[in-house]
């Protein structure tokens, strides 16, 4: 653990001392040095801009990556377990990975209007089609051999479900989540950007708008800071405490 906590203090200095080096050499108007863009982030807490356009994002982002997730897992788990699922909707599946984000947004304003709704529906648009897939092939990695060998033992239905496949299923559908989610993160920014008032991807456009590339700069920091926060203070530790069981692997 300390070894990995000094690696990545040293790559966040290598990353720092690289931008600074960068800034220098390109004009600030292009890329902002880091004392620049810190003291633009300080000044948008101080005015509350950050706290507020971040809760506001989130509600929307988490909205959409619930909605995302149980139909993913739903859907995915029907076409790994049953072959008719798999054959009815597998070709939809791969149609819906490859149409543009941009399309899926497009389409929920225009159903639902420039509201908070149709903005949580096109990040859960978006994002299921990936984590379905993810789902859907862990699903069929399911160790048959283990299902048997409960069956002769007469485990019931359920037991066999939650002892033997579940297990199993777990480690693609955290996964699947952690990619729905980086996918749906994206969305969210990009769904702001085109139709709301307020939110991170709404103060990224607004910066863009008047050429304040250290706004843009304080944003961009501002939100991958949230992410790998989310990544290493959340989804780490619970993927751990869900897979203490399993040996770790080394190299």
């Amino acid at each position: 653990m300390l070894s990995q906590l000094v690696t990545r203090v040293v790559s966040i200095a290598v990353f720092v001392a690289a931008w600074q080096v960068t800034s220098m050499l390109i004009p600030p108007r292009y890329v902002p040095g880091p004392a620049t863009t810190f003291a633009k982030l300080i000044e948008f807490a101080g005015s509350g801009a950050l706290l507020g356009n971040l809760a506001t994002t989130m509600i929307r982002l988490l909205g959409g990556f619930a909605v995302a997730l149980l139909v993913g897992v739903a859907v995915g788990s029907a076409m790994g377990l049953y072959r008719r699922a798999e054959g009815a909707l597998d070709l939809w599946v791969m149609v819906c990975l490859t149409i543009p984000s941009l399309v899926y947004i497009i389409i929920a304003f225009l159903w639902l209007g420039l509201t908070e709704l149709g903005a949580i529906a096109a990040i859960a648009w978006t994002t299921f089609p990936a984590i379905t897939v993810n789902v859907w092939s862990g699903v069929k990695a399911i160790d048959q051999g283990l299902i048997d060998m409960a069956r002769v033992f007469r485990a019931s239905r359920a037991v066999r479900g939650f002892a033997v496949i579940l297990p199993q299923i777990l480690p693609y559908v955290m996964g699947a989540s952690r990619y729905g989610f980086g996918i749906a993160w994206k969305v969210t920014v990009f769904v702001e950007l085109m139709g709301r008032s307020d939110g991170v991807g709404y103060q990224l456009n607004y910066s863009f708008q008047i050429f304040d590339m250290p706004g843009v700069f304080a944003w961009t920091l501002f939100f991958v800071a949230i992410m790998i926060t989310i990544e290493l203070g959340i989804l780490k530790p619970l993927e751990r405490h869900l897979f203490r069981w399993r040996p770790e692997l080394r190299a």
